[in-house]
């Protein structure tokens, strides 16, 4: 130790006090991030008398982000590869061919889990009614989702483009947490 008569105080290894110099800051370590996944599928084409449990047969990606959700166009189904907690969002321009109610139900390929049901009339359309619906959900990987005819009757999807919808049906899929986020 050396004693800095100057400074009234001892002094080591040629800091002042004994102390060290501040260590400079950490860089930030960067943590592994994925992407979110999201998929936007339509219907652009005529349904007539979609029987009541048959799917709604959407038919295209419109968009896609990330590798977590795929179409199955066989059946219509989104499918989730990547454990997460997805938001489910969907539009259908419905006509009823009976006195019921139109009502759309998002639920598993098998049917054995219901998401959610859509019912309330979200907008008169010239030639229709927009019935739209929301769920959130922590899905597993290796399920399939579908939109379907829950009315208890027959319903018409008309042709996309009627006033006011520009589409027939529309299913967006957003992975809001994941298994690989922070």
């Amino acid at each position: 130790m050396i004693i800095d008569a100057s400074l009234g105080r001892a002094a080591c290894c040629g800091f002042p006090g004994g102390m060290q110099p501040p260590m400079p800051p950490m860089p930030p370590v960067p943590l592994p991030q994925t992407e979110p996944d999201a998929i936007q599928i339509q219907l652009a084409t005529a349904q007539t008398a979609l029987a009541n449990g048959a799917a709604i047969p959407l038919s295209g990606v419109t968009r896609r982000i990330g590798n977590g959700l795929s179409f199955d166009a066989a059946n219509h189904a989104v499918a989730v590869s990547e454990p997460g907690v997805y938001a489910f969002d969907w539009h259908v321009l419905v006509q009823t061919a009976g006195a019921e109610d139109p009502v759309i139900a998002l639920q598993s390929l098998d049917g054995q889990t219901v998401l959610g049901v859509s019912g309330t009339l979200a907008a008169a359309a010239a030639n229709g009614t927009v019935i739209s619906g929301a769920a959130v959900a922590a899905l597993p990987a290796g399920t399939s989702w579908v939109l379907v005819n829950a009315s208890g009757g027959a319903i018409d999807i008309p042709v996309a483009g009627t006033a006011p919808a520009s589409f027939a049906a529309v299913l967006t899929v957003a992975e809001i947490s994941g298994s690989g986020r922070r």
